[in-house]
């Protein structure tokens, strides 16, 4: 004897994805056995079909098997529904599932860019410090040559002058006379 079961008359309830899929699997093993039995009772149905041979009985046996034969296809209808229903929970879990994997993957590029702005802010500044130090490095090394280069100068025009005075002025640094000339130069050239 097949099982019938009637829809709940309760308030409908919003049923989650698992709850829908539990419960069309337990109506797919209901339609299969309902579809078995069915089948079952047709079968035996056209053997009677056969065996009859009254016109009248033949045709109330008729009757009954097509209408067993459009039950039977309206059950194995619902049961290509359900199947359906089954596959495409499980696609649209899958969907889901690579949804969830994809968004993790982006979260995780959005640190590591924003990781490697943070790199690249702190390598330009690095980069900016180490420039303003190389420029003041040559700018000492400039003044350090050119000191240099007065020291030198000092030191061959002492020997000539050591501490003598040429026409009534006692001669001083090469350096300062060089700074006063150029101090002179500039005012010029103004």
């Amino acid at each position: 004897m097949s099982v019938i079961v009637y829809p709940r008359e309760e308030k409908l309830e919003k049923l989650s994805q698992e709850e829908i899929i539990s419960s069309t699997k337990q109506v797919i093993q209901g339609l299969e056995t309902l579809k078995n039995e069915h089948n079952t009772i047709l079968h035996s149905l056209l053997e009677a079909i056969t065996s009859l041979k009254k016109d009248e009985e033949a045709n109330v046996v008729q009757e009954k098997s097509s209408l067993l034969h459009k039950s039977v296809e309206m059950i194995e209808l619902g049961l290509e529904e359900a199947q359906v229903m089954t596959a495409l929970s499980g696609h649209l879990n899958a969907v889901e599932s690579e949804k969830q994997k994809l968004r993790a993957q982006v979260r995780r590029l959005c640190q590591e860019n924003q990781w490697l702005r943070d790199e690249l802010a702190a390598s330009q500044q690095k980069l900016q410090h180490s420039e303003q130090s190389v420029a003041q490095l040559e700018e000492e090394v400039k003044h350090l040559e050119f000191m240099s280069q007065l020291r030198k100068y000092d030191e061959d025009a002492s020997p000539l002058v050591s501490g003598a005075v040429l026409s009534g002025v006692v001669t001083r640094s090469p350096a300062l006379w060089l700074g006063r000339h150029a101090a002179c130069l500039s005012i010029q050239n103004l």
